[in-house]
């Protein structure tokens, strides 16, 4: 037997679905409450009992992918790996991640349109942040490096990856392989 709480997860699952891909399709404009009930048959009351506005669908959209997205890469890394070799790791395959032309219109265009960039920045640093932080912590504590201030490290990190992302959205022929060495050479300067 179904309970409402399953009932529930399926009738938010839909509607996400189906505003994911109305955003995708047409756009932030074009996609609206009333086409999302008409084409997915429910009702007023069900979307509202999930969310409390459009903007709020599309923040827990965004949310979703920027948290996939992250948890997609480090998926990719060897965790017996020494932390700044899985932190490479992990900012090369977040690259490959956002590659996904859906992906990259969600977390470049739809998102920090309708919640603004300030709002969407801080998003992605609840997910990418908290890994570079981490990495970095634990490379510090093993000797690995030497950082004075391993939190602002990490957010120069995640400003490095963010303009490497928005560098492959407007030149998509430039070679992946470069931002290896721009993380190495971070890395390096780093170094205990």
């Amino acid at each position: 037997m179904v309970t409402q709480k399953q009932r529930s997860e399926t009738t938010r699952a839909a509607l996400l679905a189906a505003f994911r891909k109305s955003l995708l399709d047409q756009g932030l404009e074009a996609t609206t409450t009333a086409k999302m009930l008409a084409e997915t048959g429910l009702s007023k009351g069900a979307l509202y009992h999930h969310f409390k506005s459009k903007t709020e669908i599309v923040e827990a959209i965004y949310e979703a992918e920027s948290r996939g997205a992250i948890e997609r890469a480090s998926a990719t890394v060897d965790p017996d790996t020494p932390p700044l070799v899985r932190l490479r790791e992990a900012c090369v395959a977040w690259l490959a991640e956002v590659q996904d032309p859906d992906v990259a219109q969600i977390l470049f265009e739809i998102g920090p349109e309708a919640l603004g960039p300030m709002r969407a920045k801080a998003i992605e640093d609840r997910f990418s942040l908290r890994v570079f932080e981490s990495l970095l912590a634990e490379a510090h504590e093993r000797g690995e490096i030497a950082l004075a201030n391993p939190t602002l490290t990490a957010r120069f990190l995640n400003a490095l990856m963010a303009e490497a992302s928005f560098e492959q959205q407007r030149n998509p022929d430039a070679p992946n392989s470069q931002i290896g060495p721009v993380i190495d050479g971070l890395v390096a300067s780093m170094a205990a």
